[in-house]
């Protein structure tokens, strides 16, 4: 096998695919990025067992053919040489990179061992997506996902796809986000999928890295339903992710179907007074701190005690209606909803001090985000 390809393009991609490499797998092999030559293409495939890529990038193919090679130090390598002309040679044991002035070669692994990984050519796509619809879905729905796999199903992404609207949930139990989108064109039978969080992170870091240089507007979506797996296809990336069993929790209970007070807020001042008030709530025990909600004075004052150290307090002004009304959150999971909202105009809806903090955004129905509260 033999190639050429600019450095900017092998380093780009290599970047991508090296993101899904596992550094400590149990099998040596998954170390390594597999090159794939086709047809006058060049395909790199790279898998952890959960996630896979495959990319195709434009390069001279010279000699085809098939092998793996350790993906880490290939990137480093290729990110740290000049933007030139890269030619690439295999022989039986070693890959040889080199340029005017730079060269490397590193060992290689057969790639009889490497897994399968599913793809897809010629079939039509569940649906397509918007690409910005798509970064503004995950960027306010994936922080809110569980990290741990206590419950597994909770590291995941829920995707509710009716005849042309498409949903996103995540929810670690202390929280849940839900952004919806219409679809590009109907489709005949609605279907769930719940799609690992990581998954999604690495589709958001593809579509927001490449871009700026394609002028593809959408997402490709693919369900195999034969082997439990999706496949995201955007311009000549392909991440396949396994599914996650399991029943997603009927997050829909939680949902308060009305409220006791209503305030409109603007997102800037409530990170400015939670900044404040973070001081100390962060050495309380959950982050605890205090919203009161004043109509009379619309005004809200957020409030933090730690019996170590001391109080503090921070109030904005905020168009309230309904009763006054007093609760405890946690100044973390506000401060990532503020963080991801990614709009200024917010309402906050609340029943009682033990039911779920309700945050959307004003003039926008398809955001909901929720927080249940803590003890006062």
């Amino acid at each position: 096998m033999q190639f050429s390809c600019n450095q900017d393009t092998f380093a780009k991609y290599l970047n991508v695919v090296s993101r899904i490499v596992n550094t400590k797998p149990g099998l040596p092999i998954l170390n390594n990025v597999l090159f794939e030559t086709s047809n006058g293409k060049l395909m790199m495939t790279a898998t952890d067992l959960e996630i896979s890529l495959n990319c195709w990038i434009g390069a001279e193919i010279k000699a085809e053919g098939k092998v793996t090679v350790p993906a880490k130090q290939l990137s480093e390598f290729v990110n740290s040489i000049p933007s030139e002309k890269v030619d690439v040679v295999f022989d039986k044991k070693t890959v040889k990179v080199s340029t005017l002035n730079n060269s490397a070669e590193f060992n290689i692994i057969p790639p009889d061992d490497y897994p399968s990984i599913v793809s897809v050519n010629g079939e039509k796509p569940l649906l397509k997506l918007p690409k910005e619809d798509l970064l503004t879905a995950i960027n306010r729905v994936v922080f809110s996902a569980a990290t741990d796999d206590i419950k597994p199903v909770m590291t995941g992404i829920k995707l509710e796809i009716s005849k042309d609207t498409i949903s996103f949930v995540g929810s670690d139990g202390l929280r849940l986000s839900r952004q919806s989108m219409k679809l590009l064109e109907p489709i005949s039978n609605p279907v769930d999928l719940l799609v690992p969080a990581k998954a999604m992170e690495e589709l958001a870091y593809i579509v927001s890295e490449f871009s700026s240089e394609n002028s593809n507007n959408t997402v490709d979506l693919y369900f195999v339903e034969d082997r439990n797996q999706v496949i995201f296809r955007y311009n000549d990336i392909d991440l396949i992710s396994r599914l996650i069993d399991g029943q997603y929790p009927a997050y829909q209970q939680v949902i308060p179907t009305g409220y006791q007070t209503k305030s409109d807020i603007k997102k800037t001042e409530f990170q400015n007074a939670l900044r404040v008030v973070n001081i100390i709530a962060r050495g309380v025990l959950g982050s605890k701190l205090f919203v009161d909600q004043n109509p009379k004075d619309n005004v809200i004052t957020l409030s933090a005690t730690q019996s170590e150290v001391g109080s503090n307090e921070s109030s904005f002004a905020a168009t309230i209606e309904g009763e006054e009304i007093k609760m405890a959150f946690s100044a973390k999971l506000l401060s990532d909803m503020l963080s991801h909202i990614g709009a200024e105009d917010i309402v906050f809806e609340s029943s009682s001090p033990t039911s779920a903090g309700v945050f959307k955004i004003k003039g926008d129905d398809s955001f909901l985000h929720l927080i249940m509260p803590m003890r006062l």
